[in-house]
């Protein structure tokens, strides 16, 4: 090529896009249509008009390198007529061309048996779009240009870590605060490629899919498939379909999403009765399983298979068991991969009108047993992608596939080994990877995490840090598994959703999560079933079934990792106790995918696009301009446990777009005060288009024990920073509402009205004229007394299970409190207004179980337990009742009479409850354990700060049990 092209092609571009390559070709005559532009024709003067420059220009935004082929025909000035951008599923073929067609590829080449003619092709792995074919004599520059693609190609086939993928966008940006600005152009560049990976995907999408999975996980303990596997392979909505689980299953909310899902505080038709269940187990939507996929362990345990054996006997075995449990069914699926590592077995099976759709099956496997290598432990992995079908007749368009990922592993056994499996879960991670299968354009190893979703399945043989004798005692309070699986869920799981420290140490998957030393990021759906471990098959049981020389564990476990961008929902969990031919219960769990079918080849020239749109954002010289409607956002009265919404609207007036995001007002402090949610905390706008920020003042447990000893006034400044532009400042402000929750109750008993009335957080009764017990409490306690005579404890006890407003529905022995009523009955404490009077029979049945959940919400926001851990070890050593009321004396005051009179009052419940029964002293036992289970965890709450050791559950049990019972 020419200097003058050379420069030619140079001054076509922008500064940050960056010529690396030109080659001079010419169009083959055979070249098929594939790009837009003036193409060759059939007659001999289109023909001559076939030269054209090819180029690979990059675009570096300073953390992306992006490139693209672009086509050039030489006119009087350069016209480009085609693009492609240079992506993983691009090809490039060089091959040379024979002497005979060298001479006819176009009738401007001048025959010389000294120069070798090259074609080049164009291409993708999609069948559905064609090649373009090229031809040119440039050997030299031919080299460099075959180069550069496969630096590039490289470059573009990397699929981003799913880690980092779950990195909310503003904390991958630069550190700034007020006054130290972070790296604009930096943050700029992030910014932009994540807006313009959404903004393609939003216009490239043609329709959408539904993809529904079923894992399964089964330890069967080297036994062959003696049994029926289809109550596993069925799944749990056909189990459950007739009854509701026994935990209703909770999920963390933030304040923000509160406003979307939850019902108004004024919203009158919050009756549980007119809603649907959430506890149900729902069933799998739009229809059976799209794919299964089985994880297996222990499938072979003799000595001989500890080194890799490569015997598919047993694989035979129980694919062949699975399809007879599919049934008729089973003609529609098919085996699409399996990868099998001695004892480890991973079958994946896909409906066979899906085969196309899959595509990329990659497998891999690590050993970690015996001297970290042989095969007894260790984990099986598939990766394979998944490209919907374009909807309706449009089936010459590619699209953009999902990758999923799926690990199938087992883990160290016994309970003290909880560092050798989270180490082992390091070392998987690392060493499963999943090499290139030599296809066209797939030359890509894959890790673990590069893809969208990221299941782990199998016996991870994690366990819980109780004693044999608590965890059977706690399983064992119910014969028939629901008051005891309550129970010790309820300590699993459940409590961590809304008290996460009270249990983290006792639940050692869950206490690995949450402490980042393994599974960091993997989300687990609530636990509802029994522990699947260890069931004894012909030696020594207990009533449950359990062998009585191994704690009864849930070991097998299912969990996940997703994007961001995936709308992923999780349907159900459980066992399957049908099947008892193992020491282990099988396990399954059912997810729905609800996928964008995004067209590949438009969300590739979207891209392309929106990169030349932005690209003159740091060239232009303009600077960025943000508007900001308001300066002020005044919040008003703001109440415990009741968020208030405001926007902020923003508005681009500049030239160029704008990128935008708050920061603090110091280095490592927060965004915003603790009482207020932002969302979102950093975008983009393009010029003259409009946002609106939402701003959400909440006050949970949490930050109502600060702002209680605070001035009831609340002002904050929010810092909005504009990229290469000026800061805004954003006054926030409004009046907070003292309230009785979240306080002690030594300060409760100082108080000399109403909280509400307190002009400042001082305006205290001293020490010596405290009353004996807190207000509050005790009108909770008298209205029950008074009006309460057949209070449902337990389903009252539920509505208390609320994180971050959101009300658990379902109930198990009666209907939950209501949301507005409960919301009035805390009001009422606050100001001490009457509490509502009801006439109607099923109203008073309704303000019973509020004021019951709002008495133990109350005391579950108290900031010190009521009996302190100090003295939970005394409280275990009372080994009867005389011991434990001689132990009262040792309370603090305020904690004395609080005890008392709860504890008679439970005493009462349990009367009343078994008055009209036959059997009234069992059935007095059996309410006392129900209460004492529920209530001891929050009377006796552990100490977060491990000063003081945790206590077993059933000595605080039946520490209370003494004053019910």
């Amino acid at each position: 090529m020419s200097h003058r092209q050379d420069d030619l092609v140079r001054s076509f571009f922008r500064p940050s896009e960056i010529p690396r390559v030109t080659l001079n070709v010419e169009l083959t005559a055979q070249s098929v249509a594939g790009y837009s532009g003036d193409r060759p024709g059939d007659d001999a003067e289109a023909l001559q008009r076939s030269q054209r420059l090819l180029s690979i220009v990059t675009h570096d935004d300073g953390k992306v390198e992006e490139a693209s082929f672009i086509v050039f025909k030489l006119d009087s000035q350069l016209q480009i007529t085609a693009t492609s951008p240079i992506t993983g599923d691009v090809t490039l073929a060089v091959s040379q061309a024979k002497q005979q067609s060298s001479e006819s590829l176009s009738p401007t080449a001048s025959p010389s048996p000294a120069a070798s003619a090259f074609i080049l092709t164009i291409g993708s792995n999609s069948e559905h779009i064609s090649p373009q074919a090229f031809v040119t004599r440039d050997v030299q520059k031919l080299q460099a240009f075959s180069a550069e693609y496969r630096r590039l190609k490289a470059i573009a086939a990397k699929v981003i870590d799913l880690r980092t993928r779950k990195i909310p966008l503003h904390e991958r940006l630069s550190k700034a605060s007020a006054g130290l600005p972070g790296n604009d152009f930096l943050d700029i560049s992030r910014v932009q490629d994540e807006w313009i990976r959404r903004a393609a995907t939003a216009k490239a999408t043609i329709g959408h899919k539904s993809l529904r999975l079923r894992l399964g996980s089964f330890n069967v303990n080297g036994k062959i498939p003696s049994q029926d596997l289809s109550p596993w392979l069925r799944g749990l909505g056909a189990k459950n379909s007739a009854r509701q689980p026994w935990i209703s299953p909770l999920e963390p909310l933030s304040p923000l999403e509160l406003l979307c899902d939850s019902p108004s505080e004024e919203d009158d038709n919050d009756d549980p009765s007119t809603k649907p269940a959430a506890n149900n187990t729902l069933g799998m939507k739009g229809g059976d399983p799209d794919i299964f996929v089985l994880g297996f362990q222990e499938l072979d345990l003799s000595t001989e298979a500890l080194l890799y054996a490569t015997s598919s006997t047993k694989e035979e075995m129980w694919t062949t068991a699975i399809f007879a449990g599919l049934g008729e069914k089973g003609v529609l699926y098919e085996k699409l991969v399996s990868t099998q590592l001695v004892g480890m077995l991973l079958i994946v099976i896909v409906k066979k009108v899906l085969r196309s759709c899959l595509t990329d099956v990659r497998f891999c496997y690590a050993g970690a047993g015996i001297m970290g290598f042989m095969g007894n432990k260790g984990a099986t992995a598939v990766r394979l992608e998944f490209s919907p079908a374009p909807p309706g007749d449009s089936r010459l368009t590619s699209t953009r596939p999902i990758a999923l990922t799926f690990v199938n592993a087992h883990l160290a056994a016994f309970d003290g080994m909880v560092e050798r499996r989270n180490y082992d879960f390091h070392d998987l991670s690392a060493r499963l990877t999943f090499p290139s299968d030599g296809g066209a354009g797939r030359d890509t190893t894959f890790s673990l995490y590069q893809c969208d979703v990221l299941f782990w399945m199998g016996d991870l043989n994690y366990r819980i840090d109780l004693s044999d004798s608590d965890i059977r005692s706690i399983l064992a309070s119910h014969l028939d598994g629901d008051g005891g699986v309550q129970s010790m869920v309820a300590y699993d799981q459940v409590e961590t959703l809304f008290s996460f420290d009270r249990i983290l140490s006792l639940v050692q998957l869950q206490s690995a999560i949450h402490s980042n030393e393994a599974f960091s990021g993997f989300v687990e759906y609530p636990i509802t079933h029994l522990p699947t471990y260890r069931y004894a098959v012909g030696i020594s049981r207990d009533p449950l079934g359990y062998d009585t020389k191994r704690k009864p564990a849930w070991t097998d476990r299912i969990i996940h990792m997703s994007s961001p961008d995936i709308d992923f929902q999780q349907l159900s969990y459980g066992s399957h106790p049908e099947i008892t031919l193992s020491d282990h219960q099988p396990i399954s769990a059912d997810f729905h995918l609800p996928l964008a079918i995004v067209a590949k080849r438009a969300y590739e020239e979207h891209v392309c696009e929106l990169h030349r749109e932005l690209s003159g954002y740091r060239e232009s010289g303009k600077k960025p301009r943000i508007e900001v409607q308001t300066s002020n956002l005044d919040f008003g009265p703001i109440f415990y446990k009741r968020p208030i919404q405001k926007s902020l609207v923003l508005l681009n007036d500049g030239d160029v777009p704008c990128v935008f995001r708050f920061v603090s007002a110091a280095p490592d402090a927060p965004l915003s005060p603790n009482w207020l949610h932002i969302k979102p905390t950093v975008g983009l706008l393009r010029p003259n288009e409009t946002t609106a920020i939402t701003t959400v003042a909440y006050v949970d447990d949490a930050v109502a024990s600060r702002l209680n000893l605070r001035p009831p006034r609340l002002e904050d400044t929010l810092i909005l920073h504009t990229a290469l532009g000026k800061d805004h400042f954003i006054s926030v402000k409004g009046d907070y509402q003292y309230t009785c929750f979240a306080n002690t109750l030594e300060r409760l008993a100082r108080l000399p009205g109403p909280i509400r009335k307190l002009q400042t957080p001082e305006d205290l009764m001293p020490s010596t004229q405290a009353v004996n017990a807190p207000r509050e409490i005790m009108r909770l306690i008298n209205w029950m007394m008074t009006n309460a005579s057949e209070i449902v404890w337990i389903s009252a006890c539920q509505e208390s299970r609320i994180t971050n407003g959101q009300r658990m529905q379902g109930t198990f022995f009666g209907r939950p409190a209501r949301r507005k009523l409960c919301a009035t009955i805390r009001e009422c404490l606050d100001t001490g207004d009457e509490f509502p009077l009801m006439t109607a029979e099923g109203d008073r049945n309704d303000l019973s179980a509020a004021v019951a959940a709002t008495l133990v919400a109350f005391l579950d926001s108290l900031v010190d337990s009521v009996i302190p851990p100090s003295l939970h070890a005394r409280c275990l050593q009372a080994k009867d009742r005389e011991a434990a009321f001689e132990l009262l004396d040792e309370f603090p005051r305020g904690s004395i009479n609080v005890w008392i009179s709860l504890t008679a009052f439970l005493h009462y419940v349990c009367q009343q409850r078994s008055a009209s029964e036959k059997d009234g002293s069992q059935s007095i036992r059996d309410q006392a354990l129900r209460l004492a289970m529920f209530f001891a965890p929050i009377l006796l709450r552990d100490d977060p700060s491990g000063e003081f050791p945790r206590v077993s559950p059933i000595g605080k049990r039946d520490f209370l049990l003494y004053f019910i019972a």
